[in-house]
């Protein structure tokens, strides 16, 4: 419980970020096409590459403001030291030990590269802007069903039961259900290397599918495709 305020904010941190930069990555896309601008930008880019962009660039952009926010706060922490010296909450706060810190970023850049190559994918069918709330609602959900676990985890002390266990190996809730049991908790090296193994395998695959739905998605126009019509123009192409 000692590490509780810092972990619950760096969870919050990356579930904010995480979720609304990968919106911003399927709002994008999807301006991008409902403007006809797309088609004017795969004349001499490859779509691929523009997925990949704009996905590396959201992630950098979210990294920036998250070094902005905690960087800030640490260095006028320690300009006014003195006056916080009573203060248990706050000193545990910005005590955070080095190497969670390197966690929290692992975990944020695979998880982020997960769920913006869905948003990208997603956005990249949306014909008009108006349909990416519609689209992107089931990832949205899934995201916020895992951030509700891992809050109802840390609120009872339990971030070791079976459920955040299980949590801890899925690739949609891991990077926030295994770095909570890493700052709360003591998990066995194995488990976080087995973890982060699944999790980076995930993010190669969905990247790479996601990458041939973004190169046939972005030149529909119309009726909104139907999932099996994009899978089978996926896999056979």
């Amino acid at each position: 419980m000692r590490n509780f305020f810092y972990t619950y904010i760096m969870i919050f941190a990356l579930y904010m970020v995480i979720l609304l930069y990968g919106q911003m990555v399927a709002t994008n896309v999807a301006t991008e096409k409902s403007s006809r601008a797309m088609e004017l930008l795969v004349t001499s880019v490859d779509p691929t590459s523009m997925m990949f962009g704009k996905v590396i660039a959201s992630c950098l952009a979210g990294l920036l403001q998250l070094l902005c926010i905690f960087g800030s706060a640490f260095l006028l922490f320690n300009l006014n030291r003195e006056l916080w010296a009573g203060n248990e909450i706050i000193l545990s706060i910005f005590n955070i030990p080095l190497g969670l810190l390197l966690y929290m970023l692992l975990f944020f850049v695979l998880g982020f590269f997960l769920y913006a190559f869905l948003f990208g994918a997603v956005g990249s069918t949306a014909s008009k802007l108006e349909d990416i709330n519609t689209s992107v609602l089931p990832i949205t959900m899934l995201f916020v069903i895992g951030f509700v676990v891992v809050m109802a985890g840390m609120g009872s002390g339990t971030v070791d039961s079976t459920l955040m266990r299980i949590c801890s190996y899925v690739p949609f809730t891991s990077p926030m259900a295994m770095f909570t049991r890493i700052a709360m908790s003591t998990v066995p090296l194995y488990e976080v290397v087995l973890s982060v193994a699944i999790l980076a395998g995930t993010v190669i695959a969905v990247g790479v599918v996601s990458a041939r739905i973004y190169r046939v998605g972005v030149l529909l126009y119309g009726t909104k495709p139907k999932l099996g019509a994009i899978l089978k123009s996926v896999f056979i192409k």
